[in-house]
């Protein structure tokens, strides 16, 4: 056993190596006669126990118990020596890092032993503790999925970077970064898939962070790095084409090709904001706007771009509180036959009768909903205030006719097919105001049309209780023959493009073509947006059965659709 031993009385030295000699132990005893010198001999030479006496010359036991701590070895044990009987001085050599305290006058060879022995224990306790709190503080600050620092540590990283930075007069860049339609991954793949494309990702831009860089996850499919000592926005611009160029590759997941791209925000430190917490929200608010800009690029952070974003923050706001108060209001536009231009349909239309702000139309804020999260709470609110309304125009009908003679297209969020409940929340409306499943009417956007098993049997479900479904904006980008083979669809409302281009110099055949296509398959057509009386011609000339516009006429709130094109008497 190797002791060292830091005690200024010689004779004191002596008698403990005495009384060291007689224990039944191989011991070898390294002398220090003052502080300085048993702090040398701690630095150099790893000891089994170090017994220290709390009066020294040139400074006191805890003085010197503190520097040892801090220098010693592993597993390295520490008893105070001290000729003063006081508790108060021994619990606080144990509070400091002491092992044990003995009293110079009770020194024995048991009592010596069994206190090495303690000590010793208690010192391997000690930093056996020390040990799993260190392995607890890594994972804590790792994120399991991808082996990167997690958000509590890069928090804390960027807080202790910026007060270096602001001691050395250094620039930081922090980076945020969210993969563009990552949820995709999960709803047509899996979440384990989606795990997965997280692990690659991390994997290759790893390859190209530097070194000294921060890189970590954030958490779901967010990202973010911190670039040190920032030179310049070529600097950072660099990084982020690498990081872009990275993600062009597909990535394979389950034996599947997949292209995911990422939507980048970038704000520096002092020039955009001098503590953390600010840096990472303008930096949040930079991605947000490249995401709004089409994704698959990169945002640096400015004052307008923030006023930008609080406004949307606030629109957002505003919305949600519509919902609560109650501040939508329906319109209706009629649609006519093309062969006599009677009214067969009409579609629903909703507004946002704002407090400040007047009437905003669908266009400015159904998007806005999708993205927080609202459209299915919005698409309900419709679909059981048009249930209601045909309840109340069934009741005012004279006696020859129990119900409203035309069906009321509404346009239907295709998350709101991948509800549990939808289809038998629609059933019950359906039943409990006492109209037909085909006064209701709904239609897709065709770029919207998800082809999983719960949208399916949802489609396949409406289908089945009479309900007439369609398409929107057929002929469009993402129309295909396949939506039309794959579900029960019956309408095809004809994308809007192809009538915008119908004028008295030139015909656009696509909606000739269209309405015969349709026509041979039994399906029904709607031209909407016929603007003039050129248009509406046209539109008679065609194989199409609908059409609708301005030029038909206006939206309108139900009051004013009854007294203009309803006769209830």
């Amino acid at each position: 056993m190797k002791i060292l031993l830091i005690d200024d009385d010689t004779l004191d030295r002596m008698n403990i190596i005495r009384t060291l000699s007689k224990a039944d132990a191989s011991i070898l005893v390294t002398e220090a006669s003052e502080a300085n010198e048993g702090i040398s001999f701690a630095e150099v030479t790893s000891f089994d126990l170090i017994l220290l006496d709390y009066q020294l010359p040139s400074s006191n036991g805890l003085e010197v118990l503190k520097q040892i701590s801090d220098t010693k070895n592993n597993n390295t044990a520490i008893i105070m020596l001290s000729h003063s009987d006081d508790d108060a001085l021994a619990l606080k050599c144990i509070k400091n890092g002491a092992q044990d305290f003995i009293k110079k006058n009770e020194i024995s060879v048991s009592r010596l032993m069994r206190a090495i022995y303690h000590a010793q224990v208690r010192s391997r306790i000690e930093e056996q503790l020390r040990e799993s709190h260190e392995k607890l503080r890594k994972i804590a600050q790792i994120d399991a999925l991808t082996g990167l620092a997690n958000r509590y540590a890069f928090d804390k990283s960027v807080k202790n970077t910026i007060l270096l930075a602001k001691r050395q007069n250094h620039s930081l860049a922090l980076i945020m970064m969210d993969l563009d339609k990552f949820k995709n991954v999960n709803d047509t793949l899996g979440h384990v898939a989606g795990d997965t494309l997280l692990q690659e990702v991390a994997n290759r831009l790893t390859k190209v962070v530097r070194e000294e860089e921060i890189f970590c996850r954030l958490g779901g499919d967010e990202f973010a790095i911190l670039v040190h000592c920032y030179q310049g926005v070529k600097e950072v611009k660099g990084l982020i084409n690498r990081i872009l160029s990275s993600l062009k590759e597909p990535f394979t997941l389950e034996n599947t090709p997949f292209v995911i791209s990422a939507s980048i925000g970038v704000a520096t430190f002092p020039e955009c904001a001098d503590n953390a917490k600010d840096l990472l929200k303008c930096a949040d608010i930079a991605m947000y706007r490249s995401k709004e800009l089409g994704r698959n690029q990169a945002q640096f952070y400015s004052k307008s771009m923030h006023n930008e974003v609080s406004n949307r923050v606030q629109f957002e706001l505003e919305l949600r509180e519509a919902l609560k108060n109650d501040q939508f209001i329906l319109y209706y536009q009629p649609q006519v036959s093309c062969q006599d231009e009677t009214l067969v349909a009409l579609e629903a239309l909703i507004q946002w009768q704002h407090p400040t702000r007047g009437l905003i139309g669908s266009s400015e804020f159904i998007t806005v909903a999708e993205e927080i999260g609202l459209v299915n709470d919005i698409s309900l609110w419709i679909i059981e205030a048009i249930c209601v309304q045909v309840k109340q125009w069934n009741l005012q009908l004279n006696e020859n006719v129990n119900q409203i003679p035309f069906p009321i297209t509404i346009n239907l969020s295709a998350t709101q097919l991948d509800q549990d409940d939808f289809v038998k929340t629609l059933k019950n409306l359906i039943e409990e105001n006492g109209i037909s499943p085909k006064n209701l009417e709904l239609t897709l956007a065709s770029n919207a049309i998800k082809y999983s098993s719960d949208t399916i049997n949802s489609i396949e479900e409406l289908a089945q209780i009479g309900i007439p479904l369609g398409i929107d904006d057929f002929g469009g980008e993402y129309s295909s023959v396949y939506q039309l083979k794959k579900s029960p669809f019956s309408i095809l409302k004809i994308d809007k493009s192809f009538i915008n281009s119908v004028n008295n110099e030139s015909q656009d055949n696509f909606i000739k073509a269209i309405g015969l296509f349709a026509k041979t398959l039994n399906f029904t057509t709607v031209v909407n947006g016929v603007e003039n009386q050129f248009q509406a011609t046209y539109c008679k000339s065609q194989s199409v059965d609908r059409m609708q516009g301005s030029h038909i006429a206006h939206p309108m709130q139900a009051d004013e659709f009854k007294a203009t094109w309803l006769d209830f008497k």
